[in-house]
């Protein structure tokens, strides 16, 4: 009689000590997702921050900015599934563009407008399906005929995003615009016959 007893308690224990592990397995993973929910949420503050008082007030907080893009590319290849990374990526890349456009000296230009290039390069590798891709061709040609003037790298960006979306609404636009990119404003005036 006493081997049935003995053998409940122990079964007892067993299911005891397998939810006590379950228990602490689940609050470590409770934590980790506490943790993870905590930098999407201070990375998304950072984002806001920066874009608020870019389009509310107008005014660039470059130091804003540069945080923000410090932390959201990190996140992003560190996190490349979860479901903000690509947004934050793609708007790291376009706040890489508003630190060259607002830079204080070639030096710095060059340096935020190659981090933008580079994050919508890194973008378009990560999420090739994803529907902001198309718009990396467009974002670097911008950052190469805008900010950098260089002509040539813009028109190859333009080229392949027109070859590559024919149908998409900006590729007509393009096509007009590489017509006269690059050109003075009395080459322009020539090439569109105004008088």
């Amino acid at each position: 009689m006493q081997t049935p007893l003995r053998h409940t308690t122990v079964s007892v224990l067993i299911v005891a000590a397998i939810l006590l592990v379950a228990a602490c397995h689940s609050r470590n993973g409770g934590s980790k997702r506490t943790a993870f929910n905590k930098k999407q949420t201070e990375l998304l503050d950072l984002y806001h921050i920066a874009d608020s008082i870019y389009y509310k007030e107008g005014r660039i907080d470059t130091a804003a900015f540069a945080q923000f893009i410090r932390s959201a590319v990190p996140y992003a290849e560190a996190h490349p599934n979860d479901t903000i990374a690509p947004e934050m990526l793609y708007r790291a890349g376009i706040g890489s563009m508003i630190l060259a456009k607002a830079a204080s000296s070639p030096e710095e230009t060059a340096q935020w407008a190659k981090e933008a290039i580079r994050i919508f390069h890194t973008f378009q590798d990560t999420y090739p399906d994803h529907e902001q891709t198309r718009m990396c061709y467009y974002q670097r040609g911008i950052v190469y005929d805008d900010i950098l003037e260089d002509h040539r790298s813009a028109e190859e960006e333009f080229r392949d995003f027109i070859h590559l979306y024919p149908d998409d609404p900006i590729a007509p636009q393009l096509e007009q615009y590489l017509k006269i990119m690059g050109k003075s404003e009395a080459e322009i005036e020539a090439a569109l016959n105004i008088r």
